[in-house]
């Protein structure tokens, strides 16, 4: 078990003054998120906590229909909370019908439209851990398990669909840390079992957690090969033309097609978001560090536009 342990580290101003204990507390930023990759469609749910506000979302996309179900809320900071533990994940968001509880590996997601109860199986997964400075005195320590087996059922629009590995997989990230105050991220994350059998998932991310390190990787068969930094290029007056993303040691080079979207913009006193999730598919090429040559076509995944003041 894993425990991030922030209220021992001695946060100071970049002039080298201790920051008092309680903004320090106010200054530490958590997020986890939950995405379920299948055939039939894709579900996000995430908790945020920024302390002095907290958000939630679940969402739905039928891939056959193509339409997008969703509910969100703000709450206050009574309404949530995400325990420092980012192998053992412990969380709870509930505000009004919204209602999110992550522990261990038990998910349940309750709104209006949507139900979802799954078992996760994180026995062989392999996950990404990494932990970089932010900033001039914070970091930030960011966990991604992919993929992730699950079983389980999901409600909406009068169906229930009982939903299992290999057909459906599931994405894990485990974000916290002393934040840049002003930053922006893209992001791309895919699962799905290839006909061979193996798994498969994918991470990549630029604008965060590259001070040295990267958080760029592929798992093919539970084995990870780590990727460089990556470039996203996309169209940002027009979100849902192609993107491409290449990472610069070549291993990487995939389009990303954008299917469905969905926008959570906030102009607070003093939180700021622009952000943008698609919902699609990659295709490309992957070389693994053994020299594989890997061929994706049509897989499943998400790409993310994301501008924070926080």
């Amino acid at each position: 078990m894993d425990h991030i342990n922030h209220e021992d580290y001695p946060l100071e101003t970049p002039t080298g003054f201790p920051v008092p204990a309680a903004l320090k507390r106010i200054l530490f930023n958590q997020f986890v998120f939950l995405g379920i990759i299948g055939p039939e469609l894709m579900l996000g749910m995430a908790i945020v906590d920024l302390r002095y506000l907290s958000s939630s979302f679940v969402y739905l996309y039928d891939r056959k229909t193509r339409k997008l179900i969703e509910s969100k809320k703000l709450g206050l900071p009574g309404t949530r909370h995400i325990a420092p533990y980012s192998d053992d994940v412990s969380a709870h968001f509930r505000s009004g019908p919204l209602h999110i509880e992550m522990h261990q590996n038990d998910i349940l997601a309750e709104s209006k439209a949507i139900s979802c109860c799954v078992k996760l199986d994180s026995t062989d997964t392999h996950p990404l851990r990494l932990c970089t400075r932010a900033g001039y005195r914070g970091w930030v320590y960011t966990q991604k398990t992919v993929p992730v087996p699950l079983s389980g059922e999901i409600r909406y629009g009068g169906k229930q669909l009982d939903i299992s590995s290999p057909s459906y997989m599931a994405i894990l990230d485990w974000t916290a840390g002393y934040m840049r105050r002003d930053t922006f991220w893209n992001w791309a994350s895919a699962a799905c079992t290839f006909p061979d059998g193996r798994s498969f998932g994918l991470n990549l991310s630029c604008g965060v957690n590259e001070t040295g390190f990267t958080e760029n990787a592929f798992w093919l068969g539970g084995k990870m090969t780590k990727a460089d930094t990556v470039s996203f290029v996309f169209n940002p007056n027009n979100l849902e033309q192609q993107w491409q993303i290449r990472s610069q040691d070549k291993k990487i080079d995939l389009v990303f097609w954008p299917e469905a979207r969905r926008n959570e913009n906030i102009n607070g006193l003093f939180v700021v978001s622009r952000f943008t999730q698609l919902m699609g598919t990659f295709e490309g090429r992957l070389i693994t560090d053994e020299g594989e040559v890997v061929d994706i076509s049509a897989c499943p995944g998400w790409a993310e536009d994301h501008y924070a003041k926080w």
